[in-house]
């Protein structure tokens, strides 16, 4: 064998091993019993601290949307989700799958698995390109806010409840500012970026007067004003090049 033919072989082989290593040993996908409402927000981000991929030792477990789910593949915000279907917000999927080996992998080591399995059984097809568009900057509005460092044995807590006058009750405790920050966009009209220069896990309680018989935008605009006159942010216009993931083909997955 010739030192050139060597070489190759040298570098093919591994290159070769890790794309055949980024497969799931078994996978499981089931479309879970209940959907989301047209236009209702998939929340499962929340407590997931940038993890949304649940890992078990070698067991992978996850529960959303197909943008949930590419979302957690790719590592980034549904709002970075371009031309995907309709059904792809709505309709809600289970995944069960293990990884190869018996040790725990890292979110990092799941991600191509994760495509890997979207590519298989929902025939998905991405690009990616990158666009100017108009955002929020999450900025501090007043020299004290009202997010406060959560406790260091916190765990996780969200609620919003409906009070006897008709308030809403807004409440968190331990939750990352990142899942915040996405929170706060789920009511906004355009994506909503971190400036807030706050790190860690926080802990925040809010009231949100809503007129009687809101609509969905009269709600937002509810909870957008809390979070400025409460928590002491506000949401400043940009514009921002932001990369998207753009959906090429997306089919519902046949069943298991």
């Amino acid at each position: 064998m010739s030192f050139a033919r060597k070489l190759l072989l040298a570098v093919a082989c591994p290159l070769i091993m890790s794309a055949l290593a980024a497969e799931f040993d078994v996978a499981s996908v089931k479309q879970f019993e209940r959907s989301l409402n047209p236009g209702q927000q998939d929340l499962s981000f929340l407590g997931k601290a940038g993890k949304p991929i649940d890992i078990a030792g070698s067991r992978i477990t996850m529960r959303g949307t197909l943008r949930a789910l590419i979302a957690a593949a790719y590592d980034i915000k549904d709002y970075q989700i371009s031309a995907a279907p309709s059904w792809a917000g709505v309709l809600v999927y289970d995944v069960l799958a293990k990884a190869p080996g018996d040790s725990a992998p890292t979110q990092d080591e799941v991600r191509p698995m994760f495509q890997a399995l979207l590519a298989d059984r929902f025939q998905l097809k991405v690009h990616r390109e990158t666009k100017i568009m108009p955002v929020y900057n999450l900025i501090p509005g007043k020299k004290t806010i009202g997010l406060k460092p959560a406790g260091p044995d916190e765990k996780f807590h969200w609620g919003l409840n409906m009070q006897p006058d008709g308030t809403l009750h807004s409440k968190g405790t331990g939750e990352s500012i990142g899942d915040f920050v996405q929170l706060v966009g789920a009511s906004a009209d355009r994506p909503v970026l971190d400036k807030t220069g706050v790190t860690g896990f926080i802990d925040y309680d809010i009231l949100i007067s809503t007129p009687d018989h809101p609509n969905p935008d009269d709600t937002n605009k509810a909870i957008l004003d809390a979070v400025k006159d409460q928590l002491g942010l506000k949401l400043e216009p940009a514009k921002e090049p932001i990369e998207l993931l753009v959906v090429d083909r997306a089919e519902k997955p046949s069943e298991n």
